[in-house]
């Protein structure tokens, strides 16, 4: 066998597969779609789940995919040791209901031994323990030697995942010598050393269970294989383990080079190393899936990984962000197998960029904090960090646990693992109870799951109005031949039908609104789903008469309606575009909405839009508009569309063949919605609002055509009782006249604070005939009500020119707040009075706190009902003070 490139054992592996009449499909997203069980796609049959439920029907029957996968539970062991990644490729070969045993078993022996030239006498097959059939194929057909198969019990070769399909498996091991070895005389295939290593395992779907212990033959089984790319790699570049391997170990040497350290050379270093190697794959490919770090669910796992990668750097002595260095290599490794990396490569920068730099704002934070935490276990017999504070620093700064462990173990304190533990499962278990209370509370299409029909035929693109046979109908608990309305309107009547003009709501744009009509029923449709199956289910209030199936109805979309949302969706579309040429092209569509009244748009950008940039967006807009551009819609190759320059969203997985909406070349997207047929259709484009969604998704909301004129009329109606209510003679008097007033309202006010502080002035005054004096320091005391901070300083300064021997301690209350304020004169300073430290302990009896110089200083007041006793407290406190003076 030849040393080969692991680019290249992915494209043998498939090319391979293809020539066995596969169908090859691009990876799927690392993000599950229509699966609340998985976080992140973690094999290469968990997208395919409902080909193998036969829920759906797969494009074909034999299929073959290499695909990228993210395994999550043993984080804190990747670096550890060599054999763990958070992050492989997944090849497999599939078969629905198609080929089984006598093909899958043959097909893997010739592409090790034949296409790879493994030799024979490398590889060792186990097979279940009850398999005679696989047994009897390895050994009679392909003729292993009985020396070089093994049988397994359940638990090592049946796979099987509660109820549904599953069946025994038959693994393929590689033995790579004696040096791997543990050198026990018992050493063979599934021991734990690495000797014998798993290449591939081929599963036989043969059974469905019941989950209780039933297992029923199926009457046509699956065939689910799966091969790790990285570890076939091992074996045919000869290397010890995965970081060597060619496409990795470019990643490793690039962290060593920013190190400038030696992979080798210290065992410490080498777990920072490859923990940052493997890490940095990991988030770069769910970047590029359109994953954001968050503080739940795949956004936390994300996180975690960057904040991990970006901890070992410091512990490499790297004290700078460095992550984004890193990106290219990972790019230039991957990307014959995944181009749209490079096509993503300045978003993904982006979002590991900003990431990292958050990370180096709160770990300085975080370690004080720590420290703080320690600190409070000292003179404690039993020194433990408690793990409700571990997940705090975990989830709060992103502390790994192992970072708290090593820190709080050089102080001599333990953590108490166990209870983080618990913290930790409570977390993952209220960010699933969240992803299954979103992803299964809307509407279910079981009810039509099994229809005997074709789909229903949407012809919604070019007609609103056609016949249509009723195929079945529904009040919304149970199928029914017939519903009737009772004698009132009833709601919630679902009428699935052969055709349909109506869009069903998919891909942020709403459903279509409309009727269906024939002699003996009237319903009004108010809601239009498409399932799985492909049946489009209208849900109606059926306002008069009895609908049948069998019926044939005059289906007719409101399209005033349907209009107003084709502006909303085509002006999305050069929102999007008019977003990437002002911010950069980063920008991406993180969801969308539209629907009669509006446009609402989620896109990545990792600050506020500036009302500067937001008004260059809407002109672009607006540009493209009343340039009167045509918005042409093809069906096309997909790699035709892509060098069209089509945009396409993430996560979503296209077939062959997309739908392009092409608005003048300036904006060209995959779309299956419905839009106008000219861009000078949209009328016109109005941005009413920019807001953050989440970290790093921020939210344009925006109107077209009768929405702006809506808006334009509020607006007047507005500006007219502003009028009437400033007494301006017209609307263009506005501005002016609220200036005015403005100007007045400003006057009118300094003049009531000199008023203020002169009755406040001679109030001072008069207090001194009364003022308590304290060996040879007069003291005045003040409850003004109404009065702001800037008059009871102005008010302390004239007691200070007017009695350098005096101290002031004055309260006033404005606008919700109440303050003290403390002025020392220059006799009193020079005894030792100081303000700062008399406003504190003034203030601290009214639950307040504050300081200042030592001739002036201010506190707030929170408790308003001590005010008196702080007041009568001051001349004890300026006692207490001189005696400490003196």
């Amino acid at each position: 066998m030849q040393w080969t490139g692991l680019n290249e054992l992915r494209e043998k592996y498939l090319n391979f597969f293809e020539s066995k009449g596969h169908l090859r499909l691009g990876s799927f997203p690392l993000v599950p779609k229509d699966d609340p069980s998985l976080l992140l796609i973690n094999s290469g049959m968990a997208p395919m789940k409902k080909w193998f439920l036969g829920q759906e029907e797969p494009p074909r029957h034999r299929v073959t995919t290499c695909q990228k996968c993210i395994r999550t539970p043993d984080i804190e062991r990747v670096g550890i040791t060599a054999r763990h990644g958070c992050f492989f490729e997944m090849l497999g070969n599939f078969s629905f209901q198609d080929y089984f045993k006598d093909e899958a078993i043959p097909w893997a022996w010739e592409f090790l031994t034949r296409v790879l030239e493994i030799p024979a006498e490398k590889l060792y097959i186990s097979v279940y323990l009850d398999d005679d059939e696989a047994y009897d194929i390895w050994t009679k057909k392909i003729g292993i030697p009985e020396d070089h198969m093994v049988r397994f019990g359940k638990e090592d070769n049946f796979w099987e995942h509660g109820s549904g399909p599953c069946g025994p498996c038959s693994e393929i091991y590689y033995d790579r010598g004696e040096k791997y070895g543990c050198g026990k005389p018992t050493c063979g295939v599934g021991c734990d050393c690495d000797r014998y290593m798993e290449v591939w395992n081929l599963v036989f779907s043969q059974y469905d269970s019941d989950g209780k212990g039933t297992y029923t033959r199926l009457p046509r089984p699956n065939i689910d294989t799966g091969m790790g790319l990285e570890r076939l790699a091992v074996v045919m570049q000869d290397v010890n383990n995965l970081f060597e391997v060619d496409t990795v170990a470019a990643v490793l040497h690039h962290v060593e080079r920013i190190a400038g350290k030696t992979y080798g050379d210290n065992e410490k270093d080498d777990v920072s190393i490859r923990v940052i190697t493997d890490h940095i794959r990991a988030t770069v490919f769910m970047a590029s899936d359109g994953i954001l770090p968050s503080n739940e669910g795949r956004g936390y796992v994300m996180r975690r990984l960057l904040r991990r990668a970006a901890r070992h750097g410091r512990m490499l002595g790297i004290n700078r962000p460095f992550l984004t260095e890193l990106v290219d290599t990972v790019i230039e490794s991957s990307e014959a197998g995944y181009p749209e990396l490079r096509e993503h490569e300045a978003y993904i920068k982006k979002v590991i960029g900003t990431e990292e730099e958050r990370f180096y704002k709160t770990i300085d934070s975080g370690l004080n904090i720590l420290n703080g935490m320690i600190d409070h276990l000292k003179g404690v017999k039993e020194k433990v960090l408690s793990g409700v504070d571990a997940f705090k620093l975990n989830d709060t700064f992103g502390f790994p646990l192992d970072l708290t462990k090593e820190i709080a173990a050089e102080a001599g304190v333990a953590v108490d693992e166990a209870a983080f533990r618990v913290e930790m499962t409570k977390q993952r278990e209220r960010a699933r109870a969240e992803r299954l209370a979103k992803d299964i509370s809307g509407w279910s299409a079981d009810l039509f799951g099994e229809l005997d029909a074709d789909p229903t035929t949407f012809d919604g693109y070019e007609v609103l109005r056609e016949s249509a046979k009723v195929l079945a109908v529904s009040d919304g608990e149970e199928l029914n031949d017939a519903v009737s309305t009772d004698y009132e309107a009833r709601e919630g009547v679902l009428v699935v039908l052969d055709r349909t003009p109506f869009y069903a709501e998919m891909g942020g744009q709403v459903a279509d609104h409309g009727y269906l009509t024939n002699s003996n029923a009237k319903l009004k449709v108010n809601q239009v789903k498409k399932t799985p199956k492909g049946y489009f289910v209208h849900t109606c209030t059926l306002l008069d008469g009895t609908i049948r199936v069998g019926d044939t109805v005059t289906a007719a979309v409101d399209e005033k309606r349907r209009m107003a949302i084709c502006r909303n969706h085509t002006a999305t579309h050069l929102l999007q575009k008019a977003l990437r040429e002002v911010l950069g092209d980063h920008v991406h569509q993180a969801g969308s909405y539209q629907d009669d009244r509006i446009t609402r748009f989620d896109f990545t950008h990792f600050s506020a839009v500036t009302p500067e940039e937001l008004a260059q967006v809407e002109e672009k807009v607006n540009e493209k508009i009343f340039e009167s551009l045509p918005v042409v819609i093809q069906n096309l190759p997909i790699e035709e569309a892509k060098k069209m320059g089509a945009m396409a969203l993430f996560g979503e997985k296209y077939g062959s063949v997309v739908r392009v909406v092409d608005a003048g070349g300036w904006s060209t997207e995959f779309c299956g919605g419905t839009h106008v047929k000219n861009t000078a259709q949209i009328g016109c484009f109005k941005i009413l609002s920019e807001s953050s969604v989440a970290a790093g998704i921020r939210r344009v909301e925006a109107t077209t055509a009768f929405g702006v004129l809506g808006l334009l009329n509020e607006r007047t109606a507005e500006l007219e009782q502003a009028a009437v209510a400033l007494k301006a003679n017209n609307m263009k008097d506005v501005p002016a006249r609220a200036e005015a007033m403005a100007a007045e309202l400003k006057e009118t006010g300094k003049q009531l604070e000199i008023a203020k502080a002169k009755l406040a002035s001679a109030e001072i005054d008069g207090l001194f005939e009364n003022a308590a004096v304290v060996d040879g320091i007069r003291i005045v005391t003040v409850y003004a009500n109404g009065t702001s901070p800037d008059t009871l300083r102005n008010m302390l300064d004239k007691l200070r020119d007017k009695a350098p021997d005096a101290v002031g301690a004055l309260i006033g209350s404005t606008g919700g707040k109440t303050t003290l304020a403390v002025g020392v004169g220059k006799v009193a300073l020079a005894r030792g009075l100081k303000a700062g430290v008399l406003v504190k302990k003034i203030a601290a009896i009214a639950g307040g706190n504050g300081g200042g110089k030592s001739d002036f200083a201010m506190a707030g007041i929170r408790d308003v009902s001590k005010i008196d006793d702080a007041l009568h407290a001051v001349e004890g406190i300026v006692k207490e003070e001189l005696e400490k003076a003196n």
